[in-house]
């Protein structure tokens, strides 16, 4: 299934090897690398497992670089590889993962949470096959919010963005991991702000996204109203009220048989 919403670049954004990392995004992939080593080393943290690679351009802004290796896997696998060098790239199902028990050192899930078809049933496979934590990074999209004078408008046009987004996102990934015989190490919500509104920004991608959503693939509304929207937000950064709040939610899992 297409991802609509996402913090990728869009793809013509991405016609090099080398991931894109937005600069707003830095810190956070940083602290999700940290949790995959959970204190270990990346050689003592043997294969990881990314669930839901996509084209590989966020686990590429994860551990490119770092010495991590493993299994990048995905339903149906982009035809333009751009995740880090030394992954192995899969073609499986999360729910029925082609792996013997405790074959990974860590486990990522991110942003895939939302697509997957069975989700309980994709992290207790997570939990099989992995002998250490199992990551889940999941935008929170009702976090989504725009600041400027003019406000109203970009309520309504996040509100159409968003639609079919999980609801109660942290309710829900708690009754998996309940489901899955997981339990729950770490939680918690991160707020990430983009203040500029420029091209290579956060901020910038994210509404290039909703853009070609809401008014190419959607057809939910006129271009000129969309860009009517966004030219208030340029003249908002140009005077220097413009910020963009994104909600994510990080949680660390674990096998209820293995301590922490």
């Amino acid at each position: 299934m297409p991802h609509h919403r996402s913090l990728a670049p869009p793809a013509d954004a991405r016609a090099t090897a080398t991931p894109i990392i937005h600069a707003e995004l830095r810190k956070h992939y940083d602290e999700v690398y940290d949790l995959l080593l959970d204190g270990r080393s990346a050689r003592t943290t043997g294969l990881a497992l990314d669930i839901g690679s996509g084209d590989g351009s966020a686990l590429g802004a994860i551990a490119l670089g770092t010495g991590l290796r493993g299994v990048a896997l995905e339903r149906a696998p982009s035809e333009r590889w751009l995740g880090p060098g030394g992954w192995q790239v899969v073609q499986a199902d999360a729910s029925r993962l082609p792996f013997g028990d405790g074959a990974f050192g860590a486990a990522l899930m991110l942003d895939v949470f939302e697509w997957l078809r069975h989700p309980g049933v994709a992290l207790a496979e997570a939990e099989r096959v992995t002998h250490g934590p199992i990551v889940v990074v999941q935008t929170d999209w009702d976090g989504l919010w725009f600041e400027c004078e003019e406000a109203e408008t970009g309520r309504e046009l996040t509100r159409m963005f968003t639609s079919g987004a999980p609801q109660a996102l942290s309710k829900t990934l708690a009754a998996c991991a309940t489901d899955a015989g997981l339990t729950i190490r770490q939680r918690r919500s991160i707020t990430i702000r983009s203040e500029r509104l420029a091209p290579g920004s956060l901020a910038w991608d994210v509404l290039g996204t909703m853009r070609r959503w809401l008014v190419i693939e959607a057809a939910r509304i006129r271009a000129r109203r969309f860009d009517d929207w966004l030219g208030e937000l340029h003249a908002a950064a140009a005077e220097g009220h413009f910020s963009m709040l994104l909600r994510r939610l990080v949680w660390v899992f674990e096998g209820s048989g293995r301590s922490a």
